[in-house]
């Protein structure tokens, strides 16, 4: 069976996370996307990985995550003839996508105006740090700082104002990401009726107020500071982590506490904590919340995880054991859910999936990352460009690869 999306070609000029993982969704459900990279290094994602504190590593991960199944063509945008390149490929293409600042793509001309003049049908998605409008509109945003950072998130979490917890890399990118394809598909069906394309935008700033957007509704309805807490001065015990007696640790959810909290005490063989004046009603709990998680912190520290973690699914408790990185790469339940997918023509080698499914249609094998420049050729050629043409585009450098 072919993908959903076979037939689409998608043209991305874009680097870095929030746009192209768009791409890559796409590309998931049957697309050809064909990543545009610049003349030298190429996208300078592809040396993502050389930063610390990302783990080191034999293998380009960053790039196989989210280049995988695309086409890679090295074009000097900057140059009359590699713009023309550029043009006659949008002309036959269904989707652009890029996150070059507005100044950036007006002196590439590269704007919406510009190439939906050249393909009325085309839709042009536009990823940002900060919007399309304001004074920030050229200001360097990464989802560390526009998404995480400026969110509230940041701070949002860090317990009784202590360190700051640094943003993992993509963490705001990927689900950002989503946010694009979702336009992109709303645009697609737009097309349907209208027969027109149209521009869709989406930035990390949105991204996250929207992420973060339970505790900032709160501030603009007027509702009290929030105030991250600590483990041990929680007002909710019930919603708090807990370090079992193996220095493992898991996260108790209990929502529907005026339900649940009698089940939680005899699933957890306390009994007596039902009947504590201290806590046996709503309002009790609340007041002497730092007790109740001592004595849970103390009890919880006498058996180890795999115990409670018994326990809890026996009596089901809601709770999280708290991963590790290496954990989550092995988790069975991710597993065969199909989390992690095969890669094509690289035994193995896995990679994680793109987070959507659709049952009567389902997803190509990924494929390994492009080369730079490796599709130059046989891209051109799908555009009628012949031999001599094609190697004196090579031979100036308008073109790179092979």
């Amino acid at each position: 069976m072919t993908g959903l999306l076979e037939g689409l070609r998608v043209i991305e000029v874009a680097t870095f996370v929030f746009a192209p993982a768009a791409g890559t969704v796409l590309s998931d459900f049957g697309a050809e996307v064909i990543h545009v990279e610049p003349p030298g290094i190429g996208d300078p994602y592809r040396m993502l990985t050389r930063m610390r504190p990302l783990p080191e590593c034999e293998e380009n991960y960053c790039w196989l995550l989210d280049s995988r199944n695309k086409k890679s063509v090295v074009l000097d945008l900057k140059r009359e003839e590699g713009h023309a390149v550029l043009l006659d490929l949008i002309r036959g293409a269904d989707i652009f996508i890029t996150n070059y600042h507005p100044s950036v793509l007006e002196e590439l001309k590269l704007s919406y105006a510009t190439l939906s003049a050249e393909n009325e049908r085309l839709i042009y998605a536009h990823g940002t740090g900060y919007g399309e409008v304001g004074s920030e509109v050229e200001k360097p945003g990464y989802d560390a700082t526009a998404w995480w950072a400026r969110s509230g998130l940041m701070d949002a979490v860090r317990p009784g104002g202590g360190e700051l917890a640094l943003a993992t890399a993509g963490m705001g990118d990927h689900p950002s990401s989503i946010s694009i394809v979702a336009g992109i598909s709303l645009a697609l069906y737009a097309r349907e009726r209208t027969g027109r394309g149209t521009k869709v935008s989406s930035s990390l700033t949105a991204n996250g107020a929207w992420a973060n957007s339970i505790l900032i509704q709160a501030a603009l309805c007027g509702g009290k500071s929030y105030v991250p807490p600590t483990q041990a001065g929680t007002s909710n015990a019930l919603l708090n982590h807990y370090r079992a007696a193996d220095g493992r640790s898991f996260y108790l959810v209990i929502i529907k506490e005026a339900d649940e909290f009698e089940q939680f005490c005899i699933a957890i063989e306390r009994p007596e904590l039902v009947q504590d004046s201290r806590f046996e009603k709503l309002e009790d709990r609340r007041a002497n919340a730092s007790e109740l998680v001592q004595i849970l912190s103390d009890w919880f520290a006498a058996r180890p995880l795999a115990q409670w973690q018994r326990i809890f699914e026996e009596h089901a408790i809601t709770f999280g054991s708290i991963a590790t990185c290496d954990e989550a790469a092995a988790d069975r339940q991710m597993e065969c859910n199909s989390v992690f997918v095969a890669m094509e023509g690289r035994p193995g080698t896995r990679v994680i999936d793109s987070p959507i499914a659709l049952s009567d249609f389902p997803k190509c094998a990924p494929r390994p990352p492009p080369e730079l420049g490796e599709h130059g050729t046989a891209v051109l050629r799908t555009l009628g460009y012949d031999d001599s043409r094609i190697a004196a585009l090579l031979e100036s450098g308008v073109v790179g690869g092979s």
